[in-house]
């Protein structure tokens, strides 16, 4: 690829994750998966030159129909804890794996395996802003037949499903090509997609949640202060399981993933055995460290749900106050949900907002998504780090907001993410608690 790359794009592809390997004289190929992690002059540079490319999508679909068996783990948002858990659940069955994000101590991406591929088809929030011209983006799990699908929610998540109605058309479409279909029950639309399902013969449809009238009920989730309890019960047989994740949210997800197991005929305690080697998901609630009495933890939530749900367990984790800092996730996505993240981010004590992650320069946007989360959110609460005024960087500047006691939680996958070790470092002075 090299031949035809500038160099400096060569660069610029490095520095965006990718890993670039020699290819076999006269091949050369770019599968792209959005993420940001090919921006669009890459991609239409190597459009230019005539050079075969591959969308995610397409590349997940090829993958996928080498597996015998492959569960798929879709929604609107949710997804990734429970696809992470439900690679350990079915240990037993030497599992492959397409993950955004992998258990903690295993590898994202793709790992090939025994009988079984489970795959996470998250919705990606930039990868419509880093498509090359005429690219035409394929619909949920397009191409894909699975044995088991596990449905996390059904909701409006730009620019993936622009409404609720276009989610539920999409993971309607995806259920009725599966032969069981998982319904994590409760979850927003959910029980939409149910009703839809049973409107004409189709796939078996299992239930999972809290309720009297589930196929696979959660009788109770406690927390421990180290991890959560969780106790399933299905076909009048018991299982209690720990659950080292911190938001109720996550525990939920991980019941769910053990719902999809048994749906697919693995047995209870067999799940349960795999789900001890289940340490929680990279950068899900992970904590980075402590200085002057002040906790940093870190989270991957995109979708305003999850935001909300990683703050709730944020404070789980402190008496004192919560600070956010929140890397918005595409332009495109922050514009279309300002209000909905503007009011997850309510549930801080104070968010800083970062520039937006995405590859559109500011200029080439009608609207700017932090300006838009920011014009939503209530005055006092949001504050915006602009690097032509807060000079010193975003770690100074949510320093100077905390004190002794306090947890300040970064969400992204960029800058949030990188901000963790300079706040520590910034934060070396105690500070005296309130």
């Amino acid at each position: 690829m090299q031949a035809y790359l500038r160099p400096e794009l060569v660069e610029q592809l490095v520095r965006h994750g990718a890993v670039l390997r020699a290819a076999a004289p006269g091949t050369a190929s770019l599968v792209w998966g959005g993420d940001n992690t090919v921006s669009r002059d890459i991609t239409s540079h190597i459009a230019g030159h005539g050079l075969p490319m591959m969308g995610y999508a397409r590349a997940v679909e090829l993958l996928a129909g080498t597996a015998p068996i492959m569960v798929a783990v879709a929604g609107s948002h949710s997804t990734t804890t429970a696809a992470a858990a439900l690679t350990c659940a079915l240990v037993s069955r030497d599992p492959g794996w397409i993950l955004a994000e992998a258990p903690k101590g295993d590898s994202t991406g793709y790992d090939g395996g025994g009988e079984v591929l489970v795959v996470d088809l998250c919705p990606d929030s930039s990868s419509h802003e880093t498509s090359p011209p005429g690219w035409r983006f394929r619909t949920l799990g397009e191409g894909l037949s699975p044995t088991v699908t596990l449905v996390t929610a059904v909701d409006a998540a730009p620019p993936a499903f622009w409404n609720q109605e276009e989610a539920l058309d999409q993971m309607e479409a995806l259920s009725r090509r599966s032969d069981t279909v998982v319904v994590w029950a409760a979850q927003p639309g959910c029980q939409a997609l149910v009703d839809r399902l049973h409107r004409r013969p189709g796939p078996r449809v299992v239930t999972v949640g809290r309720g009297t009238d589930l196929d696979v009920r959660v009788l109770g989730k406690f927390w421990t202060g180290d991890h959560h309890r969780v106790t399933v019960q299905a076909d009048g047989e018991q299982h209690t399981f720990a659950v080292p994740v911190t938001g109720a949210n996550d525990a939920m997800a991980v019941a769910a993933a053990w719902a999809a197991g048994w749906a697919l005929g693995v047995p209870g305690q067999e799940l349960v055995d795999g789900l001890s080697a289940f340490a929680g998901v990279e950068h899900s609630l992970t904590r980075l460290g402590s200085n002057g009495g002040i906790d940093v933890v870190e989270s991957r939530a995109v979708h305003p749900r999850e935001i909300a749900a990683d703050l709730q367990g944020a404070r789980m984790l402190t008496e004192g106050a919560v600070v956010a800092v929140y890397e918005p996730s595409g332009h495109l996505r922050s514009n279309a949900l300002a209000g909905l993240i503007a009011e997850a981010l309510g549930a801080a004590d104070q968010a800083v907002l970062l520039p937006v992650h995405s590859t559109f320069p500011r200029g080439q946007n009608h609207a700017d998504g932090s300006e838009s989360i920011l014009n939503a959110g209530s005055s006092g609460t949001l504050v915006r780090f602009e690097p032509d005024l807060h000079r010193q960087g975003p770690a100074h500047l949510v320093a100077a907001l905390v004190q002794q006691g306090d947890l300040v939680l970064t969400i992204g996958s960029q800058a949030a993410r990188r901000i963790g070790p300079s706040l520590l470092a910034a934060l070396n002075q105690p500070k005296p608690a309130r």
